[in-house]
This record gives C-alpha cells, sequence and structure tokens, in this order.
C-alpha cells in the first residue's frame, strides 16, 4: 500500500530531510573520530549514501555542517543535563547528582558525544556561537543550583560558576578516557555492572565536592 505524504509535504520534501538526516548522522561520525581538519567529506557523503555535492547543497559548507553537528549533538546532552538541574522538588545536591547520572545516559547511547565537545572545548578558536549558547545555558542552570544549595547550606562557599563546572567535568572526563579504562584499569563501560558502580562513584565524588562540611565553612 503507497502511504501518501501529509498534505503540504512531497516525496521529494521527506526525501531532502531524510539525506540531510543522513549526512548529520555520517557526519557526527566522521567529526568524532577525525575532528574538523581531518574530516572526509568524501566519506561523508558515502556514509551517507549522497553524492559529493549533497554537503553543499544542504547545509552550504563543512563548516556549516559541522557546526550543524554540534549544534544537534552538544544541544542535547546539554538541556537533557540542564532540565536535570533546575527539576523542581529536588534538593540541590540531589540535582547535582542528576546532572551526573544524566550525562552518562546521554554518552552511553551516543559514545560519540564527549570527544565531539572535547575538541570544541579544546579549540583554540572556543565554540561555535550555536554551542557557546548550549553551554551558557547549562552552566547558568548548575550555577543557579549552586548558588540555592549556598543559600540552605547544604553546598559549600566558593564561586557558583566554578563549582558549576565541576559537576560537568567528572561525567565528560570519565567518558572521554573510556579507552584508556579499560586497557589499563580493565574498568569496561560496556560492563552495565562496572559501568553502574562507575556511575555511583561519580555522583558521590560530585557531591561529596560540592557538600557544606559539617559545621558550616568551605572543605
Amino acid at each position: 500500500m503507497t502511504i501518501a505524504p501529509l498534505p503540504g509535504y512531497s516525496y521529494k520534501r521527506m526525501k531532502q530531510d531524510r539525506t540531510r538526516s543522513d549526512l548529520l548522522d555520517a557526519a557526527r561520525a566522521e567529526f568524532a573520530a577525525h575532528g574538523y581538519a581531518g574530516a572526509s567529506v568524501r566519506a561523508i557523503t558515502s556514509a551517507a549514501g549522497a553524492n559529493l555535492g549533497a554537503i553543499t547543497y544542504h547545509f552550504g559548507s563543512k563548516q556549516a555542517l559541522y557546526e550543524a553537528v554540534l549544534d544537534q549533538a552538544v544541544g542535547a546532552a546539554t538541556s537533557q543535563a540542564t532540565a536535570a538541574a533546575v527539576a523542581p522538588g529536588e534538593a540541590p545536591l540531589v540535582r547535582a547528582g542528576s546532572v551526573v547520572r544524566t550525562f552518562f545516559s546521554y554518552f552511553a547511547e551516543h559514545p560519540e558525544v564527549p570527544r565531539l565537545m572535547l575538541q570544541v572545548l579544546a579549540s583554540r578558536e572556543g565554540p561555535p556561537p550555536v554551542v557557546a549558547a548550549h553551554l551558557r545555558r547549562l552552566l547558568g542552570g548548575l550555577a543557579a543550583l549552586v548558588a540555592e544549595g549556598q543559600r540552605d547550606g547544604t553546598i559549600r562557599a566558593g564561586d557558583p560558576r566554578m563549582l558549576a563546572i565541576a559537576i560537568i567535568s567528572n561525567p565528560l572526563h570519565l567518558n572521554i578516557v573510556r579507552a584508556p579504562l579499560q586497557s589499563m584499569l580493565q574498568i569496561d563501560l560496556n560492563d552495565a555492572a562496572v559501568r553502574a558502580r562507575l556511575i555511583d562513584n561519580a555522583v558521590h565524588f560530585v557531591r561529596g565536592g560540592l557538600a557544606a562540611v559539617p559545621g558550616g565553612g568551605a572543605s
């Protein structure tokens, strides 16, 4: 049975959207593996089953495709983490742990994203504006979480922005070093039981680092 397209939505448009999506998927893997400079346009279009002109047609340039990949990947990761940071009804330290778990969950489904994030964070030019906007929203939500905990006495004194960075750094770092963890320490993040223990330890580490010292003051 032939399925008719939605009114105003042609088969040509459906095919174009599919090609664009396939290019994004192929580019995400290629950029994560080789970085921007090392990524091959031919390899991307070949993996997407598209012709060599498809990137120019759908995105305008290799740089624009790279930024679209980052927007999609970093945007999804940070929006989920921001939602966990600002979720109502939970104490600040509990929400901080939820942010760590959210990052681990997202990175488990998209293991290439930590490498993409490392590329832009380590770049001399800094992240593209669209990525910077995602990161600012996330850090703003986490800084607000920290400030709330400082007001109720559960989080130690310190610059909320710097403490917010520490919440992100732990899960990002541990997912970037997946291969060394396995080869040197036999910690395999693909093993569900091992991964669960590592996540619990990361949550404990982050919450312990944020927590106010009993009796007041900073650790």
